[in-house]
């Protein structure tokens, strides 16, 4: 069974979620349904097709898929939580901040909320998951009522008409639902998270069980560099306190991830094990892990010149927590082109 690798971001947090898709499959996914046949499928003489049913495992499949793909949704209203209040006071009263050279509804952007939908159904199927189902039920009202007013908010454009109205209005809704999101989707993600990386370890010793070094170095590149982002998280460092990180815990992670990389690099040039693991192409990842490792390398350095970054252009700049990020994020993208999709 094979995972799909997210990156997902927000203001507080960095961290991975994964997807899970059937081996082999797609990872196009869809919610049960009763199968229905009209009279020009069928004829007399024809018997209806027995009606397809779901494994435990499939429903399990689906379920989890759906809970990241809410997962990552979650990560993006919360992100527009926080762009909107660079712009708007917090308080219960709607004001504009003074001096913020932004405009209203700076990055803020609506979420489709046909996936609270779907997940509040499988919130009521099995299988159970005892701390996910309840947060999903809690959390849909609130949630549902940003995701449409952040939509409205980044199609309006009258909002400043009759002094704000519209913008008053909008505030209300955000002001009373913002924390009650910002809360249950923290312990959400805590939630999926920790699901994910209990799978993730299993699916890596069944990958080295059989054998599979390509994929098996991989995913261990990608959880390796998701342990690197946790620590980092874990101290509250941004790249505007870089310098603040302590790479005590980092160094020996990054030991680990050069030596897994080099051992990818070698399972990759070997063709017997690309035949073995079903591969196509001898590079698969055309050197991405070794710009990780790189990536990580700079950002050390940067810390220890003790230096603070130049963050005044646009982009990530070399050395930068970011810039990591967004090397693991092509990681990720790779990652799920060449072993799911």
């Amino acid at each position: 069974m094979k995972k799909k690798w997210m990156l997902t971001k927000s203001a507080a947090v960095l961290m991975l979620a994964l997807a899970l898709t059937a081996c082999g499959e797609k990872e196009g996914r869809s919610l049960p349904e009763e199968e229905t046949t009209t009279e020009a499928e069928t004829t007399e003489e024809e018997t209806a097709p027995e009606e397809e049913t779901l494994s435990p495992e499939d429903m399990e499949l689906i379920k989890y898929n759906y809970y990241v793909d809410l997962n990552n949704d979650i990560v993006e209203v919360i992100d527009s939580i926080g762009y909107y209040f660079e712009v708007v006071g917090e308080q219960e009263e709607f004001s504009l901040l003074p001096d913020t050279g932004l405009t209203y509804g700076y990055r803020v952007y609506g979420k489709n909320t046909d996936i609270i939908e779907d997940c509040l159904m499988l919130a009521d199927m099995e299988p159970k998951y005892d701390e996910l189902d309840p947060l999903v039920k809690e959390m849909a009202e609130p949630l549902r009522n940003l995701m449409e007013t952040f939509s409205n908010i980044s199609d309006s454009y009258d909002y400043a008409d009759n002094q704000y109205q519209k913008a008053k209005e909008y505030h209300a809704i955000i002001y009373s639902s913002a924390d009650t999101v910002v809360d249950l989707g923290y312990q959400f993600m805590d939630a999926i998270a920790a699901m994910g990386d209990e799978r993730i370890a299993e699916d890596e010793q069944k990958f080295l069980d059989e054998g599979r070094l390509i994929i098996y170095n991989a995913s261990h590149a990608l959880t390796i560099g998701k342990q690197i982002l946790n620590v980092i998280d874990a101290q509250e460092i941004t790249d505007e306190s870089i310098t603040d990180l302590d790479l005590t815990e980092i160094r020996p992670l990054y030991d680990e991830l050069v030596q897994t990389v080099a051992d990818f690099d070698t399972a990759a040039a070997d063709n017997e094990q690309m035949i073995k693991e079903s591969l196509s192409n001898s590079r698969p990842f055309d050197g991405l892990y070794d710009s990780l490792v790189q990536a990580l390398e700079w950002m050390m350095k940067q810390v220890e010149s003790g230096r603070p970054l130049d963050l005044s252009g646009s982009g990530a700049p070399l050395g930068s927590i970011g810039h990591f990020s967004e090397v693991m994020g092509k990681c990720i993208d790779r990652y799920n082109s060449v072993f799911v999709e």
